[in-house]
């Protein structure tokens, strides 16, 4: 940040009010300086902050008047000019913001007292001469010396509680003073332009600002730095007003509506045709700041910031919106050149702050003679090697499906996307499913844009042409693919159906036979009608199409993850790059051309601006053998994210370290499916373990049950590596590497500090999870086993690359660190990953792939030859947790009794079921948990010792579907508090092994 005593202001030749930086508290003796006896406060109808300043001004006369409000309507003017004749106040102190400094400025014209203004937003009025009063829905401005306060007290105590909406929406006000003053300037013939580096720098302080408050709203020097700056961003209002002041002042006065709201709306757009008109002044500001897209960032504050995007948004209905811009706007006969030029420029502005359309330095708005501009990004359409036509929904904008392409797909580089934007921000007033009557011309001419924009394309391009469309929009894509007799490559339709419904079906051409077409939608999506749904799915199974259709959990009417993975390949045309293999190997990974450094790790500028930053599971000086680490490039760094903050959590707990050992055969029947709306995280439930987090010495076994996608939610594990292994329904991990899916019959290992999201593949999703805290889970030693067999390192997948540039407000991530949960919030998809080295990716394994280890000639063989992975303690022989399975295999065995010995074990023994076929009163069922705890006698239930006993089976195969688990550790095991009390406890669980006979006879 620039040094506030260092800036230099515009010139002027009027004096400056006298500016002091404290405490409301100190006002006494600014009134004494200035000769003060009877005093007027005048603010808000809120009063807030009043009592604290009449308390200050004790020994004053004080009176108040409190009807300040926004855009100062001249009977206000007149209600406050009767209140200070009244009080016979001397000395008039404006106490809030905007509103109220302008009334006291307009009285200031007819009445002589002293000053003293008092802000508690960001509006930056108090520095200025200008002054402004509306009335029947015009607001007069004017300038003059006189206005000005006298005094001026920055209190940042005043605004630390101000709301981040306001705080933004104000600031944004702030900087649209030197913004617009920049446009003036360029304005003017070169000879005649100041010089531009007062504005810039007072641009660049107040957008570093933002940035800080947006992550540490409450952060006092940037408080205090809000208020010095925004004064100063008013004092380059010297000169003309550019077109950001004169939109907003005449909106302002005809819509009644919030001035800070309506600045901010306003700004990403005069921002964007300032960069248009005069590129090399945002130029100079973009490199200052090192900002791409300054136009587009502008706006992401305003969404970061849960502030209104679109005029909208600001209670302004269509209708008076399109009567007001026609008459304010509109060319005259009598206009210059200039003139009708600048009024153009007008209408384009106002029209996309209306429909809330996101500007971008790298999306363009073009005229195509439809009721809109059309939006284009990446390739021109002559060079394009694939076309997408994205439809927007109901509600949204032309720019916004253009994002959601990106965040989906990536920047297209020799695609391009072509938008068409809807008058009102909706094609059809109608749902999908109204009878096509219903929605008359409306529909018509809609389709009429979508399918003569199509025919433009065709006529221009050979390239492929895809659509794309999201909720109203997916209804018309689907609709347009309909009505075709020219093929599309591919149709991605997300929470929409067939327009018409049962009762007037669309008829698709022979055109879809074969067309790739996605499908998808929540379960419960109001916006959907289910059956709509269905029977636009049956619609394009009989016409021929190949289909994907994709039904996710929940009732979100958005974009999902599961939608998301599987649209890139439909929209880009390119199958995802191959995940790399062998287990902790190191990998290189780039999904942009020369994005990952080849010479070094953290080059001083990197390729497309990435971020370097280091993941490292083992400590700095481990021994090569055993260091692992990853460097990622990304977007943004991790540091985004704000502060942690404890996290409850019913199911989920450490509290078996306090617990004692479980000395009994215990068995817990499988959860049941969640009967509320739970992820992953919610759904775990942990079992138990031994040691502690902290102490990095232990494990944990946890199960999970889950109902709900972890959309906008992440985990991490700072605590040590996992293992999850799925029983029921397939999972997608999306990971900072990548993304793995993972389905019952293949085990996941995700290391330590990896952040990452389930997403279900099916409605819901059951499974086991495993976590050591200690050493990583490895590969297990053969031995006299010799060079093959078991686990081999080549079978274990790295994740399939790719990553995603999204704004995702309030998106959680889930840290867990010594054993304790915590959240915070960033507001992007930590998946920003777009290159990376190293060997500590998450893997996923496919236990089909295992070598079993038998014996060819007599007795059991111990289950240790079934480790799949292992994680050692430090004594020789012992580990803290192995990963064992039992899968479909030959048992060739002589003269021995065949199901597990009777034995006590110095480990502890957790195991689970994967597969099972079903067995008639079998107790062990997939999804089901036994332990066997260290030293406890056990074997195998009776009646299996007395079938036996009672004949040689000669060589046997094992489970044909089969698929047991089992979690062996050195250390005892500790149920957690809650697992007795649960309705999962089987109490008898040590009878169900039932009573063992004797054998013994007196005879050899």
């Amino acid at each position: 940040m620039l040094d506030f005593d260092s800036w230099t202001p515009p010139a002027s030749s009027v004096e400056m009010p006298q500016v002091n930086s404290g405490r409301i508290s100190e006002i006494a003796e600014q009134v004494a300086e200035l000769g003060g006896k009877r005093v007027l406060i005048v603010s808000g109808p809120s009063r807030r902050f009043v009592p604290e300043l009449s308390q200050a001004l004790s020994e004053y006369v004080v009176s108040v008047f409190d009807g300040a409000r926004r855009h100062v309507p001249r009977v206000t003017v007149e209600d406050a000019e009767r209140a200070l004749v009244e009080a016979k106040a001397d000395t008039l102190v404006s106490l809030g913001g905007g509103s109220a400094t302008g009334l006291v400025k307009a009285l200031r014209l007819r009445h002589d007292f002293k000053f003293i203004a008092i802000p508690t937003t960001y509006a930056g009025s108090e520095m200025t001469n200008l002054y402004g009063t509306t009335h029947d829905g015009q607001k007069v401005t004017g300038r003059d010396h006189r206005v000005r306060p006298d005094r001026v007290i920055y209190d940042a105590e005043l605004t630390r509680e101000m709301p981040l909406t306001l705080t933004i929406t104000s600031l944004c006000n702030a900087l649209a003073h030197p913004l617009s003053a920049l446009a003036a300037q360029a304005e003017l013939a070169a000879d005649a332009r100041p010089d531009p580096n007062p504005s810039l720098d007072v641009a660049a302080n107040l957008y570093q600002i933002i940035e800080t408050l947006l992550r540490w709203p409450g952060q006092s020097e940037a408080r205090s730095a809000a208020l010095l700056w925004s004064g100063r961003a008013a004092l380059c209002l010297q000169g003309a007003l550019g077109l950001q002041h004169r939109l907003a002042h005449s909106l302002g006065g005809h819509f009644d509506v919030d001035h800070s709201a309506l600045h901010a709306v306003l700004l990403p757009h005069t921002t964007s045709l300032l960069r248009q008109v005069y590129p090399d002044v945002i130029e100079r500001l973009s490199t200052s700041l090192g900002v791409d897209d300054l136009e587009a960032s502008l706006y992401g504050f305003l969404e970061r910031a849960v502030a209104p995007t679109g005029l909208r948004n600001l209670a302004i209905s269509y209708e008076a919106f399109s009567a007001f811009s026609a008459a304010q706007y509109a060319s005259a006969a009598d206009d210059d050149d200039d003139a009708v030029l600048n009024k153009r420029r007008a209408r384009e502005v106002l029209s996309a702050a209306y429909q809330a359309r996101r500007p971008s330095r790298h999306t363009t708005r073009v005229d195509w003679g439809l009721r809109e501009p059309v939006s284009l990004r990446g390739a021109s359409l002559e060079r394009a090697e694939r076309v997408i036509v994205a439809l927007h929904g109901r509600g949204s904008n032309a720019d916004s499906i253009v994002r959601r392409y990106v965040e989906i797909a990536g920047e297209p580089r020799v695609e391009c996307v072509i938008a068409p934007q809807a008058p009102n921000n909706s094609w059809s007033a109608q749902r999908q499913f109204e009878p096509r009557a219903a929605h008359g011309a409306e529909l018509v001419t809609s389709l009429a844009e979508c399918e003569g924009l199509i025919a433009r394309v065709r006529a221009a391009s050979n390239a492929p042409i895809v659509l794309f469309g999201f909720s109203q929009g997916a209804c018309f894509a689907l609709e347009v693919l309909a009505r075709s007799r020219q093929p599309f490559a591919a149709v991605v339709a997300l929470s929409g159906s067939a327009i018409g419904g049962q009762a007037e079906p669309p008829k698709f051409s022979d055109a879809v036979r074969g067309t790739p077409v996605l499908i998808g939608a929540s379960e419960a999506d109001s916006w959907v009608d289910p059956s709509a749904l269905a029977f636009t799915r049956d619609l394009l199974e009989r016409a021929g199409a190949n289909l994907s259709f994709e039904l996710v959990p929940g009732d979100a009417h958005a974009f999902h993850a599961r939608h998301r993975l599987l649209a890139r390949r439909l929209l880009t045309g390119k199958a995802p790059l191959p995940a790399a293999t062998g287990l902790y190997n190191s990998h290189e990974v780039e999904l942009l051309p020369g994005a990952l450094p080849r010479n070094q790790n953290t080059p001083r500028q990197t390729a497309y601006g990435l971020y370097p930053e280091q993941l490292n599971v083992t400590g700095f000086t481990a021994p090569r053998n055993a260091n692992r680490r990853a460097w990622f490039y990304r977007i943004r760094p991790s540091a985004t994210q704000g502060r942690f903050k404890p996290l409850s959590h019913p199911t989920f707990d450490t509290a078996f370290v306090t617990q004692p050992a479980e000395p009994d055969l215990a068995g817990l029947a499988p959860l049941p499916a969640p009967t509320r709306p739970t992820d992953f995280i919610d759904g775990i439930w942990t079992l138990g373990g031994a040691g502690s987090a902290a102490m990095r010495r232990g494990y944990a076994i946890h199960l999970y049950s889950a109902n709900r996608n972890m959309e906008d939610r992440a985990f991490c594990n700072a605590d040590g590596d996992l293992l999850i292994l799925p029983e029921q329904g397939t999972l997608t991990l999306l990971t900072e590497f990548g993304t793995l899916e993972v389905t019952p019959g293949w085990v996941a290992l995700v290391p330590r500090g990896v952040r990452f999201s389930v997403i279900l593949n099916q409605s819901s999703a059951r499974g086991y999870m495993a976590e050591v805290y200690g050493r990583a889970f490895t590969l297990p030693e053969r031995g006299p086993i010799g060079a093959n067999g078991l686990t081999d390192a080549r079978h274990f997948e790295a994740p399939t690359p790719w990553y995603e540039d999204r704004l995702a407000i309030g998106y959680r991530i889930v840290h867990k660190l010594s054993g304790t949960l915590f959240e915070t919030t960033t507001d992007y998809s930590p998946y920003d990953v777009v290159a990376w080295h190293g060997n500590t990716p998450p893997y996923r394994y496919d236990l089909s792939h295992f070598s079993p280890v038998s014996t060819s000639r007599i007795d059991h063989i111990d289950p240790s030859v079934y480790t799949v992975l292992g994680a050692p303690l430090d004594e020789t022989g012992t580990d803290s947790l192995d990963f064992v399975i039992f899968p479909p295999r030959w048992d060739v065995s002589e003269h021995t009794f065949r199901p597990p010995f009777f034995h006590r074990n110095v480990t502890t023994e957790i195991n689970g079921i994967v597969r099972e076929s079903p067995h008639a009163k079998a107790p062990f069922v997939p999804g089901c948990v036994f332990i066997t705890p260290s030293m406890t006698p056990h074997g195998v239930r009776a009646e299996s010792v007395e079938r036996a006993l009672s004949k040689d089976q000669g060589p046997h195969r094992f489970g044909n579907h089969a698929l047991w688990f089992q979690f062996e550790t050195a250390l005892p095991f500790s149920l957690s508090p809650w697992v007795k009390q649960s309705a999962q406890w089987l109490a008898d669980w040590p009878e169900t092994w039932g009573a063992y006979r004797t054998h013994f006879r007196k005879e050899a």
